[in-house]
C-alpha cells in the first residue's frame, strides 16, 4: 500500500464487550456493565432516557459483565488470529481494570499482569498492538459521583489513567487512540459519556462540556504520552460515513453539508487544535454554555493527533424536510433510508462505495494519515455442526476492501491499515446481543450467556484469510 510502513491488516474488539468477568481480580464495573438486555438499553442508547439504568430489578441479564469470555480465551484467540495471518490487533484497556473506581492513586496490579500477558502473547506471534484506552467505558463510580465526563475532574482522573498505562507499557504499544468515536456523545451520551439524564437540566449543554472534557483529556494524553515515548503515535478516532443529500434540492444539500460539519466537529478539532469556525454561532444558536478554561486552547492547539482513525458502517442520508421518509439504523443511530442502497440482511444498508467516498472526504478536509479501525457487519449467523456458512459477510468484506483498495491505488489516500470489527462474535453495544454477530470467529454462546464458548472458523475466516495473505488482489480476481 505505501512503501514507508507495512499495511496492518487485522481486527479488533473492545474490552467492555468482550473480556467478560466484570469483577474478576480487583475489577470494578464500569458504565456498560449497566446495560442490560431489556429495553431500558435501547432507552439509554438511542433516547437518552438513563436515568433508571442504573436500578436493578434483580432478574436482569447484563451482556457487557460477560462479553464472549475473553479474559480467559485470549490465548487461544490469538493463536486463531495468527492463523488468520493478522498482522495487527485492535483491543481497548479496561479503566476500571486497572483503577477500579477511577480515583484509586496505585493501580490495581492484578489487572495490569492481564494486559502485559496480553501483549506478550500478541508480541511472540508478532501482532502489532493498536490500544484504546476509553472504548465507552468509564468506572461506574465516576458517572455516580461526577455524571461521567460532565464534570472537569474526570479530566485528571484519565490523565492519570492514560499516564500510568503509557509507562507500564513504554516500548510495548506503539499506536494509541485515547478515545473511541468520541464524536458518538452526542448520539449516545451514557455509553459515550457516562452522562446520565436528568429532566429540568441543560442535557445538550452537558453533552458538548462532556466532549469538550474529553478533547481536552485527549490532548494531554498526546502530550503526556510524547513525552513518555516519542515514538507513540496518537489517533483520533470517529464514526465516520459519508452523509448524503436525499435529493439534489440545494436545502437538501445544505442540510447534509451541516451534518457532516457536526459529526466531524471534534475530530476536526484533534486535527486541528482549535474549534471550527462555524462552532460559536452554533453554540450560539443552541444556546449552549460551554465552560472553557483559560488554558484549554493552548493545550488542544500543541498537541494535535498523528492520524486520523475511524470507523465505517454504512452511510448516512438527510433532507432539509424528513415527511415520512423510512429511516433505519446506522451506527449509533438512524438515518433515512437512501432509496438507492439495497437492505441486505444486516441491520443497515450496505455501502462499500460509501467507503471510498469517505476516505476520500477524511484524506481530503484532514492531510493526515487514514486507518480504517472499525468496518463490518453485524447479522444473525446459523450454526450447524461446527460450521457458519456466511456467504453475506464475505460479500460485505469483498465490496468494502475492494473500494478501500480503489481509494488507495487511484485515489491516492494515504491509509495506515483495514482492522475488521468484531472480529470474533461479541455482544453489540446497541442491542447487547452476541446473535448480532460480525465476526469471523463464531462463538458458541447465546444472548443468555449459555453455550461452550468455544470458537469455530466461519467461511469469511478463509475469505479473510486470501484477502490478508494476497494483500487484497483476491478481491480483483
Amino acid at each position: 500500500m505505501t512503501k514507508e510502513r507495512q499495511f496492518l491488516w487485522g481486527g479488533a474488539v473492545s474490552a467492555a464487550q468482550c473480556e467478560g468477568n466484570y469483577l474478576a481480580d480487583g475489577r470494578q464495573p464500569s458504565n456498560f456493565d449497566y446495560l442490560p438486555l431489556d429495553d431500558r438499553r435501547l432507552k439509554a442508547v438511542y433516547k437518552n432516557q438513563a436515568a433508571s439504568i442504573l436500578e436493578s430489578t434483580g432478574d436482569e441479564i447484563y451482556p457487557g459483565r460477560n462479553g464472549n469470555d475473553f479474559y480467559h480465551h485470549y490465548q487461544a484467540d490469538i493463536a486463531l488470529l495468527k492463523e488468520l495471518g493478522v498482522n495487527s490487533f485492535r483491543f481497548s484497556i479496561s479503566w476500571s481494570r486497572i483503577f477500579p473506581t477511577g480515583e484509586e492513586a496505585e493501580p490495581n496490579e492484578a489487572g495490569i499482569q492481564f494486559y502485559e500477558k496480553l501483549l506478550t502473547e500478541l508480541e511472540k506471534h508478532q501482532i502489532e498492538p493498536i490500544v484504546t484506552l476509553s472504548h465507552f467505558e468509564i468506572p461506574i463510580q465516576l458517572v455516580k459521583k461526577y455524571n461521567g465526563w460532565e464534570n472537569r475532574r474526570v479530566v485528571d482522573l484519565f490523565g492519570h489513567y492514560a499516564e500510568t498505562v503509557m509507562r507500564r507499557f513504554k516500548g510495548r504499544i506503539k499506536y494509541w487512540i485515547p478515545f473511541n468515536e468520541m464524536n458518538m456523545v452526542l448520539h449516545i451520551p451514557f455509553i459515550g459519556g457516562g452522562i446520565l439524564f436528568e429532566e429540568g437540566k441543560d442535557n445538550l449543554s452537558i453533552q458538548y462540556q462532556a466532549g469538550h472534557h474529553q478533547l481536552v483529556a485527549n490532548a494531554l494524553a498526546i502530550k503526556a504520552g510524547k513525552q513518555i515515548d516519542p515514538e507513540n503515535q496518537f489517533g483520533a478516532m470517529l464514526a465516520a460515513g459519508k452523509t448524503y443529500a436525499y435529493t439534489c434540492d440545494p436545502k437538501d444539500v445544505f442540510a447534509a453539508l451541516q451534518q457532516e460539519k457536526e459529526n466531524l466537529l471534534f475530530s476536526d478539532v484533534q486535527v486541528f487544535g482549535d474549534y471550527p469556525k462555524f462552532f460559536a454561532h452554533f453554540a450560539a444558536e443552541k444556546g449552549l454554555k460551554l465552560v472553557i478554561q483559560p488554558e484549554d486552547r493552548a493545550i488542544l492547539k500543541d498537541n494535535t493527533v498523528d492520524f486520523v482513525s475511524f470507523s465505517y458502517y454504512s452511510s448516512a442520508c438527510t433532507a432539509a424536510e424528513e415527511n415520512g421518509i423510512d429511516r433505519v439504523a446506522t451506527n449509533g443511530y438512524t438515518t433515512l433510508r437512501n432509496p438507492y442502497l439495497p437492505k441486505g440482511k444486516s441491520v443497515w444498508q450496505d455501502d462499500p462505495l460509501g467507503l471510498r467516498i469517505t476516505l476520500n472526504q477524511l484524506q481530503d478536509r484532514y492531510h493526515k494519515p487514514l486507518f480504517i479501525v472499525e468496518n463490518g457487519i453485524g447479522t444473525q449467523d446459523v450454526f450447524t455442526e461446527g460450521q457458519v456458512h456466511d456467504d453475506y459477510r464475505i460479500h460485505y468484506l469483498h465490496g468494502h476492501v475492494k473500494n478501500m483498495l480503489l481509494a488507495v491505488e487511484e485515489d491516492g489516500i494515504d491509509l495506515m491499515g483495514y482492522l475488521m470489527w468484531g472480529i470474533i462474535d461479541l455482544p453489540s453495544v446497541s442491542e447487547g446481543k452476541i446473535s448480532k454477530r460480525y465476526g469471523v470467529i463464531y462463538v458458541d454462546q447465546d444472548d443468555e450467556n449459555n453455550g461452550s464458548h468455544q470458537r469455530y472458523k466461519k467461511d469469511s475466516f478463509a475469505f479473510y484469510q486470501k484477502v490478508i495473505s494476497s494483500n487484497g488482489a483476491v478481491v480483483f480476481e
